[in-house]
């Protein structure tokens, strides 16, 4: 049987005013064509479904309209955990009508968690969703006083699987975690945050194979532990060096291998003078970091790039010849500028000129009529 493993899809998330939803439906229209094209039987997704537990209305409709395609459409077992970045209670309402439909959703942790079976009952899969060590204290109070760190939790809930699963079958755990040393990039938001809720890699000793999700670099921790990543950048820097996609696993043989997909737009670091980067057509479709060698941060020349690359990010300007250092401005920055902020901005990169409060209030009510008209 062949079982796709992915993770991090964070639907909701913004770029711009709007949201990556066209690149994730790009995204999950390959994943089907992956899906008839290998004959798959189950889609493991380890957890970040959402970017936040107050995504929009179309987030939760391109969940619902993917598992729809994948359950029903395509007939294939759709098997979901709960992670940071989900609301548990709502990514899993429903959870047990759902079940006869081939869409098993795991929100908060559950003591005995039981396998969603496949293959006729020769593969366990073992759902465990993002937990805290306050959750697993309470859940096995007879080991309250061992629970000292996130490792701890993991090593009393992993080990409680393996009492009591089946040695004859294919046993895989799906699971959000950070593991000690895995690689990091800038969209890892969380994960930067501290070490405090990393765990070894001895937590999932035992399994036939570990489908972890949290990281979004995909990598092989082990043979039989993995990354998915997101199928997605989400970022600048090193993660625009990565390959993005899935991991496709052979329970049959057990192997696993990377399967790239490729990505409606790009993430892309540009350096350069203003003329150099304003002569890239082959920009257009990409999201952009630009660095402007000849030029400070202003807003007239942000309105330019923007005007000539639609998926603009951030930019920077040329380096302060005192300070060596470069100013910046991000897309998201300026959309939240307060309209006089960015009078005042625009005024001093034009005519180095300070308005006077009167000049501020004049302008303020020009605004309003405006609105009102």
């Amino acid at each position: 049987m062949k079982i796709i493993h992915t993770s991090d899809w964070h639907l909701g998330m913004k770029a711009l005013s709007d949201t990556y939803e066209d690149c994730q439906r790009y995204f999950l229209d390959r994943l089907y064509d992956l899906i008839r094209r290998e004959n798959v039987g189950a889609v493991l997704c380890a957890g970040d479904v959402y970017d936040s537990g107050h995504v929009g209305a179309d987030a939760i409709a391109l969940f619902d309209q993917a598992a729809g395609t994948i359950c029903g459409e395509l007939g294939v077992q759709f098997i979901v955990i709960a992670g940071n970045h989900d609301t548990p209670e709502r990514l899993a309402a429903h959870r047990e009508l759902l079940k006869g439909s081939g869409l098993h959703i795991t929100g908060r942790l559950e003591r005995e968690i039981e396998p969603v079976l496949l293959d006729g009952g020769k593969v366990a899969v073992y759902p465990v969703p993002f937990f805290n060590r306050y959750e697993v204290i309470q859940l096995f109070p007879e080991y309250g006083d061992q629970i000292k760190t996130q490792e701890d939790a993991a090593l009393v809930v992993c080990s409680h699987i393996r009492e009591r699963m089946d040695p004859a079958r294919k046993n895989i755990v799906i699971s959000h975690s950070y593991i000690v040393d895995a690689e990091l990039c800038e969209s890892d938001r969380a994960a930067q945050v501290g070490s405090a809720s990393a765990v070894s890699k001895d937590v999932f000793n035992g399994f036939d194979y570990a489908a972890l999700g949290h990281i979004h670099k995909p990598q092989a921790v082990t043979e039989k532990i993995r990354y998915s990543g997101s199928p997605l950048k989400y970022s600048f820097g090193k993660e625009e060096l990565q390959e993005k996609g899935v991991v496709l696993l052979d329970t049959d043989t057990m192997t696993s291998s990377f399967i790239p997909l490729p990505e409606l737009r790009d993430h892309k670091t540009v350096k350069g003078t203003f003329a150099e980067i304003m002569a890239r057509a082959d920009l257009r479709n990409d999201y952009l970091r630009l660095i402007v060698t000849d030029r400070y941060v202003g807003l007239e020349t942000q309105a330019e790039l923007s005007e000539q690359f639609p998926y603009l990010l951030e930019f920077k300007g040329r380096q302060d010849d005192d300070t060596g250092e470069g100013s910046s401005l991000t897309m998201d920055e300026l959309e939240k500028m307060d309209d006089t902020v960015i009078l005042k901005k625009f005024l001093m990169e034009r005519f180095e000129y300070t308005p006077t409060q009167e000049q501020l209030d004049l302008f303020i009510e020009a605004l309003s009529e405006q609105e009102e008209a």
